[in-house]
């Protein structure tokens, strides 16, 4: 019988025999380093980049647009929601209040809205974006 040391090394003769390795020569070698040099040579030079001036006049245009846009609603809005509400009588269901009352809360609503509408708008800009990233 065959003690474990010679079934060891009968499989492993087989093995061999099964797994066909190429040897590793010169050429192999240059391949290599061929490749190394390469990706350190991309590494060194700086990568290709768009123009700046075509993203500048992009985003100048796009932002012209938007802010065209938003004061073409805004006007809309106030005419024709004047219009429709012209016709309401709302005073009556109102409760009657001061005017310190009236003008407090009126000062406390324009704040909200309007710290609302700039939160809204900087959403949109490279601060946006950052706080957005942060956050989400």
């Amino acid at each position: 019988m065959k003690d474990k040391s010679q079934i060891e090394a009968a499989l492993e003769r087989s093995l061999r025999k099964q797994v066909a390795v190429p040897r590793l020569n010169r050429k192999f070698d240059a391949g290599v380093w061929s490749r190394i040099e390469a990706e350190q040579l991309q590494a060194a030079v700086p990568a290709l980049q768009a123009p700046v001036y075509a993203t500048t006049a992009t985003s100048r245009w796009l932002y012209i647009i938007n802010v065209l846009g938003l004061a073409t609603v805004t006007i809309f809005l106030c005419i024709f929601g004047w219009q429709m509400l012209s016709g309401l009588d709302i005073s009556e269901s109102l409760p009657a209040i001061s005017g310190w009352n009236r003008d407090v809360i009126l000062m406390n609503a324009y704040s909200i809205i309007a710290t609302v509408a700039v939160a809204f708008g900087l959403m949109f800009t490279p601060w946006g974006r950052r706080v957005r990233d942060e956050f989400g």
